[in-house]
């Protein structure tokens, strides 16, 4: 994904974008269209780091800055990225916009309806609207998007993630939640039972949904594969640090430092400890077939 220049003419769609769900696709949507008909190159501004940590929130996000910007690829042109420091959660409204417009060639704008920033979050999408009227650049609010009656939001997406319903969660999110990482070497537990596991080294600020087995695609060297993916501890080895393993069905290749993509598709059933390996090994083998049934 190619970062935004100072000498692109741009369409910015501007956000958080954290979790690229349908609401924050819809806004992308509308800054690639206005870009194309006008001329323009279409770019989505995000942070690169962890906001929340600003605000001493102790929240992780859906999606870390790299794999947005793998959601990214395709739905613009270019991506912005913008660390949030200290001088940037302190900056006011009309200061963040100034060193936005001094920075780059910004010819229109897209943002939510409920867009807030500068310090305090005291500027808003009309005060937006008013900034660029001043300076002839086109601003462009979007309406909410509702599903079922319900707002779309990164709230509700994490919600439904923390009770473990990832089928509902990807209604919100436009496609299957994922996760991506480095596949590291494990206890070697799959390979006793001849089922090729995964463990993924997965970012600190990464958000997992609830501990469980799911059914799961992964993609490793652009080929997919089905099976199950555990996010939990490992209680039949009375191991309790919360891992994910990807165990991958019709699969028998080195892996490792290879990186992973896994797409959750349906909770299968919680983590929980058998009484012997040789159980704990007939359920994974009836897990991962999971698509069969």
């Amino acid at each position: 994904m190619r970062e935004l220049s100072p000498d692109n003419k741009v369409c910015l769609a501007l956000g958080y974008f954290d979790s690229v769900h349908v609401g924050h696709r819809s806004i992308i949507a509308a800054a690639d269209s206005y870009a194309k008909s006008h001329g323009l190159f279409s770019a989505v501004a995000t942070f690169s780091n962890n906001a929340y940590k600003l605000f001493n929130r102790d929240e992780k996000c859906v999606y870390t800055y790299t794999e947005r910007l793998s959601l990214l690829d395709g739905l613009c042109d270019f991506v912005l990225p913008m660390r949030f420091d200290a001088r940037m959660k302190n900056s006011s409204a009309e200061d963040f916009l100034n060193w936005l417009f001094s920075r780059y060639d910004i010819k229109a704008v897209v943002v939510g309806y409920d867009y807030l920033f500068g310090a305090g979050a005291k500027g808003d999408a009309e005060l937006l609207k008013k900034y660029c009227g001043e300076r002839g650049v086109e601003c462009i609010v979007h309406d909410k998007i509702e599903i079922d009656g319900t707002r779309v939001s990164t709230t509700v997406i994490k919600t439904l993630l923390a009770s473990g319903d990832v089928e509902s969660a990807e209604k919100y999110l436009g496609a299957p939640f994922m996760l991506t990482g480095k596949i590291v070497h494990g206890r070697g537990a799959g390979r006793m039972f001849d089922i090729p596991t995964a463990n993924i080294k997965i970012p600190l600020d990464k958000l997992l949904p609830k501990s469980g087995v799911y059914g799961a695609e992964c993609v490793i060297d652009d080929e997919r594969y089905f099976g199950a993916v555990n996010v939990g501890g490992r209680p039949t080895f009375d191991l309790s640090k919360t891992v994910v393993e990807m165990m991958i069905k019709d699969f028998d290749d080195n892996v490792y430092d290879k990186n992973i993509c896994v797409y959750f598709r349906k909770f299968l059933r919680p983590v929980k400890k058998f009484d012997t390996p040789a159980q704990l090994s007939k359920q994974v083998r009836e897990d991962i077939c999971w698509s069969e049934k």
